[in-house]
């Protein structure tokens, strides 16, 4: 399989996956040293059941309920107005969100089992890919992680890794009341790394490029369209494969 053969998750698009690595990627071995990356965290690092999430829910709402109103789909992405995405944009709470899936849920559920059902859509992170954000820090890059997330299983994620060890500083959307792919969350962000890498340098430095790392392409093109941020799926997917 050649690099560009590389796909996206399930080859989702159907089409070819264009990236924008610089040659100099290829001649070193190794991203230039003026490189931030920024890792998406489901379906990049943390494994997805998200089949297992969608059975969990259609259980306890019905499939109709479950994808008109909490808007659960295929891919983990809420739909527009979903009490999903609200929940993921920090407009409702952990307890409103539980509280509000009761409400459409078949009698006799409880919050215990709303909360089991959201908690399994993660499938945990594989070692080696802990292993790899590590081995990148001690090469001295710098780490970051942008996901669309929300209280519940952002809260999970740091009962069980050290998410502080991995990553230099973390975005999440409940947090910053945006998600990918809107271009106000990139250039946000965006924002801030060149903030810390002029820190860094003395503003002194190479102009700095951001790899990001996302499984879903639609993200990734609205990083490279707002900030001109690097799709690195192919490039770090290759680790994996």
């Amino acid at each position: 399989m050649t690099e560009a053969d590389i796909p996206y998750p399930e080859c989702k698009y159907g089409v070819p996956y264009e990236h924008y690595p610089s040659d100099e990627w290829e001649e070193r071995g190794c991203m230039p040293e003026n490189t931030f990356i920024v890792f998406d965290l489901g379906g990049v690092l943390m494994m997805h059941n998200m089949q297992g999430c969608i059975n969990a829910f259609k259980e306890l709402m019905g499939e109709e309920q479950m994808r008109q109103y909490l808007g659960l789909c295929d891919n983990g992405e809420g739909g527009k107005d979903s009490l999903m995405l609200r929940f993921e944009q920090g407009k409702v709470s952990s307890d409103e969100f539980v509280q509000e899936v009761l409400r459409h849920s078949k009698k006799g559920t409880t919050e215990e089992n709303v909360r089991q059902a959201w908690l399994s859509m993660h499938a945990g992170i594989p070692s080696e890919r802990i292993e790899y954000v590590k081995e990148l820090r001690q090469r001295g890059y710098h780490t970051f992680l942008l996901s669309n997330n929300n209280d519940i299983h952002w809260k999970d994620v740091c009962s069980r890794y050290p998410m502080a060890d991995y990553f230099d500083q973390v975005f999440l959307s409940h947090e910053m009341q945006l998600s990918k792919p809107d271009k106000r969350m990139f250039k946000a962000v965006d924002k801030q790394l060149q903030k810390l890498y002029k820190t860094m340098t003395g503003g002194q430095g190479k102009r700095l490029q951001v790899v990001f790392i996302d499984d879903i392409r639609e993200n990734a093109e609205a990083a490279n369209k707002a900030v001109g941020w690097i799709d690195g799926w192919q490039v770090f997917n290759r680790q994996w494969q």
